[in-house]
């Protein structure tokens, strides 16, 4: 919450809008401008499990394609892997998959730009702000007090294989026995910033690295080029994903909202495809406005425009009530 209603912040001062309606209307009338808010707000750089729906769709995924691997090995790569709370994320994920308590082998490889970032992977003590989005039980399961901070307990983990590194220049890697041999890989972020020729580039080094019946997960409205029967578009609970192989699940895009007129501000519609925690915490949120408890009801509006961009797309009921609180109260929302 605290990392969206930064983002909200800092595209609001950019644009010089004094409230959250004001921002809220300026989605609306640019779509464009969700391009730019989301990035912010998803940063994953320096927290675990972001988004969280990625994590268990990834799961999901492996588990059914476990069932008919060729070989009882796993290996998951994460290219720009920053400080390593990806890398972190994924090595628990795998771990609560279950596959090593059924006799696999599983290794998670991290390659990042930033020699500092990967030393920091290395150490894997964090800071307790780092956890916010864990449950008590895994902060208690996989960290322990050290050194001021939180260190993993990567003993209990997958083994993990980082490494400082060109995601751009797969020759310069370590692994160079791996390449072709890679199930799973999370590859998000790296062209965000990058020429325009960056997504047909990382294309051709993820399908040279990525196994015959590998996964590739970019960052939510993160779009790769290529070429039709290579890299098929997949999704589930509105998550993207990559697979390598023949078969097609049809894939609603959520840049395709770029070229879409989204609802008025003012009504909560139906067609924006909610789904029943968001749309539960739009009912309560309405409940307690009627109820005369704004401050509550805007918490509730914010964590469901939370759990909208975890999949990447807007929650324009969810700032339609936003703003319906914040005339409640009579100020901006802070």
């Amino acid at each position: 919450m605290r990392r969206l209603l930064a983002a909200v912040k800092t595209r609001q001062s950019r644009l010089a809008l004094a409230s959250l309606a004001a921002y809220g209307a300026a989605l609306r009338d640019d779509p464009d401008e969700w391009g730019r808010l989301w990035p912010l707000a998803l940063d994953s750089g320096g927290a675990f499990f972001r988004p969280a729906a990625q994590f268990e769709v990834a799961k999901e995924v492996l588990r059914e394609w476990a069932a008919g691997a060729p070989e009882r090995n796993l290996r998951v790569l994460s290219l720009g892997c920053g400080a390593g709370f990806e890398t972190v994320s994924l090595a628990v994920a795998l771990e609560e998959a279950g596959l090593r308590l059924k006799n696999w082998r599983v290794d998670v490889y991290g390659l990042d730009l930033n020699p500092e970032a990967v030393a920091s992977a290395q150490a894997g003590v964090f800071q307790p702000q780092d956890l916010e989005w864990l449950t008590g039980g895994q902060r208690r399961r996989w960290f322990a007090p050290r050194s001021g901070g939180l260190a993993f307990k990567a003993a209990l983990a997958p083994p993990t294989h980082l490494a400082a590194g060109n995601a751009y220049e797969p020759e310069t890697w370590p692994w160079p026995g791996l390449a072709g041999a890679f199930d799973l890989i999370f590859c998000r972020d790296l062209t965000a910033e990058a020429p325009p020729e960056a997504p047909g580039r990382l294309a051709g080094v993820l399908l040279a690295a990525l196994a015959p019946t590998g996964f590739i997960f970019t960052a939510p409205g993160e779009f790769l080029p290529w070429a039709e029967g290579e890299l098929i578009l997949e999704e589930r609970a509105g998550v993207t994903w990559y697979r390598r192989g023949a078969r097609r699940i049809k894939a609603q895009r959520p840049s395709a909202l770029r070229g879409s007129q989204p609802p008025p501000l003012s009504s909560a519609s139906d067609s924006e495809g909610l789904g029943p925690r968001e749309r539960q915490l739009l009912e309560a949120a309405e409940s307690q406005l009627a109820q005369g408890c704004p401050d509550e009801a805007r918490d509730l509006a914010r964590e469901a425009m939370l759990a909208r961009l975890d999949l990447g797309r807007p929650a324009w009921a969810a700032w339609a009530l936003a703003a319906r609180v914040e005339a409640a109260l009579g100020r901006p929302a802070q």
